[in-house]
């Protein structure tokens, strides 16, 4: 009697070359999600099933994770085995002596797709948009949604091939649901990829660095394929921002290098921008902003990163150098007319905020020049004027007036309330200014908690006050007293 041979293996994915897992440039809209097919080839049989090691042990997983596997596609089924020398009990039936063949278990999930080409496809996606494809962020989300559906319902088996399991990684860092790659980790057998690789980046997905960091922080990005060592890089980068910066800005460039032209690239070149600002690098923060700018300007993120740039801007003080505007043109020279402009009104804005009305002065009258009469953008950058110079003692009269001419309606709610701001703020100037300079009776100093609330556009305007000088008036002490009102307004309002 022939040995009962060994049940066929369900059916997994081809291994594709690991080149073209990086990601490379735009290819045009992506090709339908899922493949129009319902088998794969199985792996060659040189290529043996590596040991899965037992995953560390994490939080239990979201309810809605543990979802039922579909049915709707099985591989082909195993050829009948032969039947044993000696049937059991349990297969010995009285009408068929010699018992029935056993049969192999069909797989228990789907078992017809093909992570590698549908990641593949994601990146190409994600880098029309960092090309500037602010449509694709829509089929992004659509093609997330249907991408982790389909993984979510993979039998184990399709993560048996190894580049399978590089591109689940891949896919979870790049925006898929971490609670589908929790569900996937907790079904045998476990995905065919490095463990720290795998829970490390299901940590840091749910937000809980310092074992995320445990996990990826001795991992080497260079030493992996290029399409998951710079998305581990990126997340690298990020868990080590905090405690050490430089150490984030090199994984960053490691990022970049391997994943050029990328969403990787654009992030990782986006963050190195603001960790640079955080240090105080001014040339390394215009070095990285010049090649933003010159690379990515047209980026679906591009305005986004605008604000945070002109943010880190404003608290840099670029502009106060005697060459700072000048450097500031140069380094906004490969943006059109409209993001420039742009640029000036947010770098004016910050500025107010921050109280430096001389900064904010300069980049409001340059966003000026640059908007169309009447426009709306016209309107913002005389708000911001008007903001600047309402607490400067030989300027809020005219800025008063300004700031009455404006219409409140063409105003969106973040700027609406820094206009309310700014005429309370040049009101209470005047009337401060307005009184005689001493009063009759000698005015209460104001409370410390009120001088230290005032907000910055006015602490910053108002003269120093020598040893000698006389006390405030009473009107003045009222207007300082009332600041702290201000300041809240102009602090609380949405950006």
């Amino acid at each position: 009697m022939a040995p009962a041979r060994a049940p066929a293996a369900a059916p997994v994915l081809a291994p594709t070359p690991i080149a073209a897992e990086a990601g490379g440039t735009p290819a045009g809209t992506p090709a339908p999600l899922l493949a129009d097919t319902t088998a794969a080839g199985a792996p060659p049989a040189s290529e043996p099933m590596a040991p899965i090691p037992e995953p560390v042990q994490t939080a239990a997983p979201a309810a809605h994770a543990g979802a039922e596997p579909s049915h709707e596609a099985h591989s082909a089924p195993a050829p009948a085995q032969d039947p044993p020398a000696e049937p059991s009990p349990a297969q010995a039936d009285a009408s068929a002596p010699h018992g029935a063949p056993a049969k192999a278990a069909p797989p228990a999930g789907r078992t017809d797709i093909y992570p590698v080409t549908l990641v593949r496809r994601l990146q190409r996606l994600q880098d029309l948009i960092a090309a500037g494809s602010t449509a694709g962020i829509a089929q992004q989300r659509a093609m997330i949604t249907e991408m982790d559906a389909a993984f979510g319902d993979a039998d184990p088996s399709v993560w048996q091939d190894p580049a399978n399991a590089r591109a689940l990684v891949m896919y979870f860092l790049g925006g898929g649901n971490p609670a589908v790659l929790r569900a996937i980790i907790n079904r045998e057998p476990k995905p065919n990829i490095d463990e720290k690789l795998l829970t490390g980046s299901l940590l840091y997905l749910e937000g809980r660095e310092e074992p995320a960091l445990r996990q990826l922080g001795e991992i080497d990005a260079r030493q992996l394929p290029n399409g998951i060592g710079g998305q581990i890089a990126l997340a690298q980068a990020a868990l080590t921002v905090r405690s050490d910066p430089a150490k984030a800005s090199r994984l960053l460039e490691v990022a970049r290098l391997l994943m050029p032209g990328t969403l990787v690239d654009e992030a990782a070149l986006r963050r190195a921008v603001l960790v640079a600002a955080q240090a105080g690098d001014l040339d390394q923060f215009e070095r990285l902003s010049g090649q933003y700018f010159s690379r990515f300007r047209h980026s679906a993120y591009a305005g986004n990163f605008r604000q945070r740039f002109a943010a880190a801007l404003s608290r840099m003080n670029v502009l106060a150098t005697p060459d700072g505007l000048s450097r500031l043109d140069a380094l906004l020279a490969p943006l059109d007319e409209d993001a420039r402009r742009e640029v000036f009104l947010l770098v004016s804005r910050s500025a107010i905020v921050e109280g430096k009305t001389a900064l904010a002065t300069t980049a409001a009258e340059r966003a000026m020049v640059l908007a169309p009469a009447a426009s709306r953008d016209a309107e913002r950058a005389r708000v911001y004027l008007g903001a600047a110079q309402a607490a400067t003692p030989d300027r809020y009269k005219a800025a008063e007036e300004a700031l009455k001419a404006i219409d409140r309606a063409r105003l969106d709610p973040s700027d609406q309330a820094l206009l309310e701001a700014a005429r309370r703020t040049a009101e209470l100037i005047r009337r401060a200014d307005e009184a005689p300079s001493q009063a009759t009776s000698p005015a209460p100093s104001p409370a410390p908690a009120a001088a230290a609330s005032a907000p910055a556009v006015v602490a910053s305007a108002q003269p120093a006050r020598t040893a000698g000088d006389e006390k405030p008036s009473a009107a003045l002490t009222k207007a300082q007293a009332k600041l702290g009102e201000i300041d809240s307004l102009l602090k609380d309002a949405p950006r």
